[in-house]
């Protein structure tokens, strides 16, 4: 209880930062950007379903030949999970809990399901990783080499350790630690902590499995790339357009930053921050780069809001279907 009240107190930290960078950078040309850009909010919306699909062609790249499941249940539960991660107090993690309870009720076994989330969560920030030095490696082409991208080199350089040790950790046993955290169990909905045996064997017989871990690498990277273009368009839609590639720098490097910041949910108030000063790299304004970081929390929201939406009616389906079963167990019926 305590750690989710603190994941409540740093979320609504960061809406009033969120607000104060509003209030200092003057509601009133904020508000003109916002609406200026109308109804293409809706276009930056639906661009987004394209990197959603890639990084989910690579969730369901990992589990090739393990378990079967079409793409719509694996895109089904990859929105869902975004949605969590994106809009609720939850450490920008709970939504990979969510995720495998999903998978597994539509069929996947328990330690199945669980590991394939943790793998594809690792995948995804590792790709994270390679996107992010390309970011700053397009920045030198763009800008030559400064005393910016030496402290984003030394940034990548913090980052790389830890990142090496969540990875041989999980082929060291982390996970058969888990496998005993009765707590977890209940957390992702399971009934019993006997559905979590065989975790560790399950993420390292994926880990082990170099062609769906090149393929899930692909399209977790591929998702990265292409979602430069919601900076693309939302800045075309803004009156301030660029190349590609300014777009590519600019999301890669405030990803990074949002990465960082993982333990703040959705990155309230950091991402608008990383927006607005990374911003500058590429000429931006201020004031530009909060209405960009603004455009992104809409799209957000409007991807989001239905995703919990359809959470909820899901959790719903399950609860009906074993209610059913339970009525169609009792003697009489």
């Amino acid at each position: 209880m305590t750690y989710k009240r603190g994941l409540v107190l740093v979320m609504l930290a960061g809406g009033l930062v969120l607000v104060a960078l509003v209030a200092w950078h003057g509601f009133a040309e904020i508000a003109a950007d916002m609406m200026q850009i109308g109804w293409g909010l809706v276009a930056v919306a639906l661009l987004h379903l394209v990197p959603m699909s890639l990084s989910t062609l690579g969730w369901q790249a990992l589990l090739l030949g393990v378990w079967h499941a079409p793409f719509r249940v694996y895109l089904h539960a990859r929105w869902i999970r975004e949605s969590i991660d994106g809009l609720l107090p939850v450490g920008q993690i709970g939504g990979e809990f969510v995720g495998a309870r999903l998978m597994a009720k539509h069929g996947a076994k328990a330690n199945l399901a669980a590991a394939g989330c943790i793998v594809d969560l690792t995948m995804e920030v590792i790709t994270q990783f390679f996107f992010s030095l390309v970011g700053v490696a397009v920045l030198v082409a763009y800008r030559g080499y400064d005393g910016t991208v030496y402290w984003l080199i030394v940034g990548a350089c913090v980052a790389a350790p830890p990142l090496l040790g969540f990875v041989l950790a999980q082929r060291w046993g982390m996970f058969r630690l888990i496998e005993r955290a009765e707590a977890l169990a209940a957390w992702l909905g399971f009934a019993s902590l006997s559905a979590l045996n065989g975790l560790h064997d399950a993420v390292t017989a994926l880990h082990r499995n170099r062609r769906n871990l090149a393929l899930g690498f692909a399209g977790h990277f591929a998702s990265w790339v292409i979602g430069s273009g919601e900076i693309w368009l939302a800045l075309l839609l803004l009156g301030h357009p660029v190349g590609f590639a300014e777009a590519l720098i600019l999301e890669s490097l405030v990803q990074a930053v949002r990465s960082a910041a993982f333990i703040v949910p959705g990155a309230l108030g950091v991402q608008e921050t990383g927006y607005i000063l990374l911003g500058t790299l590429l000429g931006l304004s201020p004031e530009l780069g909060l209405s960009l970081a603004l455009v992104k929390r809409a799209r957000e929201l409007l991807v989001g809001l239905p995703g919990l939406l359809a959470w909820q009616m899901a959790e719903g389906r399950f609860l009906l279907r074993r209610l059913d079963g339970s009525s169609a167990g009792r003697p009489g019926d």
